[in-house]
């Protein structure tokens, strides 16, 4: 620990190397924003196979929703209200389901692929749906690369700013796609234009919506604007705190250690290429709060040992402070990961990514308390000395480590 102080600038090569790479990024390939900053339509499609088609012709109504791979048909006709389920633990194969459904009064069904499993059904965007007249069709996922990522960009490609990614195993068929929106296009037009640009690679039946999200320019540019200054609000109101409960020196030693903490966040995320959205906003919020607590464990217990330490020795003090605040630090930051680290292998989506930000996070923001902070704050204090406090009587029954002899 002792060697913190001689070799204090070694500490901030790493953080220097990864900053400069995530600057280079920025200005090479730049964010990789999500569809709240960017503005745009954000779909996720699934090229999958009809299994088979139903229809309802009576009076009443019929509803078919499916959850879990259970397939629930609702009917209410005539006053009542029959559901029936096809479970594919007892209906495995969608012959098996056609021909319980097909035995129901006023139900159609029309068997495209009989071979296909039950429970490869996908629920997309067009579940639940009222049946009518006009045959639905249910789709099945298969383990079939027909149609690659290469040939989805190559149908999408006249139009603007495409980014395909592949969803999930690439047998799936599953694509997040994003494109970007002009002024003066609508959601309809776009999603109009992209089904039928695809519908040289599949039929209108097969391609499936799993989700659709669609951001104007106009709100995507609010959005934007007021994440900047959240950050900017909190770092402020942060140094203004400090600056009151420490002196100048704790403050602005603080604030560059957060701004560290945010730029190290930001390099990770350039370099990784990680979709940035409101979501990383909030992630790194949290990473600012996390790591400002661990700050001010440690400064505070180095304003307490200014007085005690033998020979109001700052480098001392600073190093018997993070001695005796290490423990607790590497206990909070391991029970933090343990919590977060599973949602960022076993979770998707925002959650995914913003545990991931947060894994990161936490490691930053232990380094920084730890490696960073200090050493900024034996920089200034040359300017605003830390061990200029009033004379008190020292406290026989008060040991600090090995310091106070």
């Amino acid at each position: 620990m002792n060697k913190l102080i001689k070799y204090r600038y070694l500490f901030m090569l790493p953080s220097a190397l990864i900053i400069i790479a995530g600057l280079v990024v920025l200005f090479t390939l730049g964010f990789n924003t999500g569809i709240d900053f960017s503005s745009g339509l954000f779909e996720q499609i699934q090229i999958a196979p009809v299994g088979f088609d139903i229809s309802y012709s009576g009076d009443g109504s019929a509803n078919l929703s499916a959850q879990q791979g259970v397939l629930k048909l609702t009917i209410k006709e005539s006053g009542n209200t029959t559901i029936y389920e096809v479970d594919p633990n007892s209906y495995k194969t969608v012959n098996d389901a056609a021909c319980y459904l097909g035995e129901i009064n006023n139900i159609t069904i029309n068997i495209k692929n009989d071979s296909l499993d039950m429970e490869d059904i996908v629920v997309g965007a067009n579940f639940p749906v009222t049946l009518s007249s006009a045959p639905f069709h249910v789709n099945f996922a298969t383990n079939s690369d027909d149609v690659s990522i290469s040939d989805i960009r190559s149908a999408l490609s006249p139009m603007n700013g495409l980014n395909v990614q592949v969803a999930g195993n690439k047998s799936d068929g599953i694509f997040s796609i994003k494109v970007k929106v002009d002024e003066g296009e609508t959601q309809r037009e776009l999603e109009s234009q992209m089904k039928s640009l695809l519908l040289e690679l599949a039929s209108p039946e097969e391609i499936v919506t799993l989700q659709s999200d669609f951001v104007g320019p106009k709100f995507s540019s609010t959005l934007f604007t007021s994440s900047i200054k959240a950050v900017v609000i909190a770092v402020a109101l942060i140094l203004v705190y400090i600056w009151v409960r420490f002196r100048f020196s704790y403050a602005i030693s603080s604030i560059i250690a957060l701004l560290h903490d945010v730029l190290m966040m930001f390099a990770f995320i350039l370099i990784f290429r990680l979709e940035v959205s409101s979501t990383t906003i909030a992630a790194v919020l949290t990473i600012i709060g996390y790591s400002l607590n661990n700050t001010i464990v440690i400064f505070d217990r180095i304003r307490e040992n200014v007085i005690y330490v033998k020979g109001n020795d700052v480098d001392r003090t600073i190093i018997v402070s993070i001695k005796e605040s290490l423990s607790r630090t590497i206990i909070t930051s391991l029970t933090t990961l343990f919590a977060v680290i599973p949602l960022a292998i076993f979770t998707t989506g925002a959650i995914k990514g913003f545990a991931i930000n947060l894994v990161w996070g936490v490691l930053v923001g232990t380094y920084s308390s730890n490696f960073i902070a200090p050493v900024l704050l034996r920089l200034f204090h040359k300017i605003d000395p830390i061990n200029k406090v009033k004379e008190k009587k020292k406290d026989e029954s008060y040991h600090i480590g090995d310091a106070y002899v």
